[in-house]
């Protein structure tokens, strides 16, 4: 009797194990793939900071109706404290280039970000190109710890580095970023 219980708790382990496994499994691509209902093309899926493999699709920019670049929506602008969040990819004499970061708020309240790989080959149609003029304002924000603390530290557009994280106020006009405040992170 015993013995066959001992058998059947190491079952149901592996059981578990095996079912823990399929459905926690840190391979997302893996996981269900999801349609938009109205066309049948399969969205985008979400990435952290990973390289595209060859047979993965680019992802398109976001578009949602008067322009191929949007600002943040309210909600999430007001929370990162930004209209617009991206990595310099780029930097020319008196501009630069970044790719999108992409913001959500999750169910629980708390942001999650995803931007490309330093590694990725971004076409320069998917980098959105930053202008900004004399009254722009650079600073560094230098986050301490856990990020519940922070400094603040005037800079300019000397200090921006490529593959550096940027936040940005302003507004897009004809596919162009016109910044009139760039936020460039330090986290230490």
């Amino acid at each position: 009797m015993k013995t066959k219980l001992k058998k059947t708790v190491l079952i149901s382990a592996v059981c578990t194990l095996c079912v823990l496994t399929a459905g926690c499994g840190s391979d997302l691509k893996s996981a269900v793939k999801t349609e938009d209902v109205r066309t049948g093309e399969a969205l985008p899926e979400e990435s952290g900071d990973t390289p595209l493999n060859e047979n993965e699709e680019k992802q398109e920019p976001q578009q949602n109706g008067t322009g191929k670049w949007q600002v943040l929506a309210p909600d999430i602008a007001a929370a990162v404290d930004a209209d617009f969040m991206g990595k310099v990819w780029k930097i020319e004499e008196d501009s630069f280039f970044i790719a999108e970061k992409k913001v959500k708020i999750l169910d629980d309240g708390s942001l999650t970000t995803s931007s490309p790989s330093s590694n990725a080959d971004i076409p320069d149609s998917q980098l959105i190109h930053v202008i900004f003029d004399d009254n722009t304002y650079f600073y560094v924000r230098t986050i301490h710890g856990s990020g519940e603390d922070h400094e603040d530290k005037e800079a300019g557009f000397q200090d921006l580095k490529e593959q550096m994280s940027i936040d940005m106020k302003g507004r897009f006009e004809d596919g162009v970023f016109y910044a009139t405040e760039i936020r460039l992170s330090d986290f230490s």
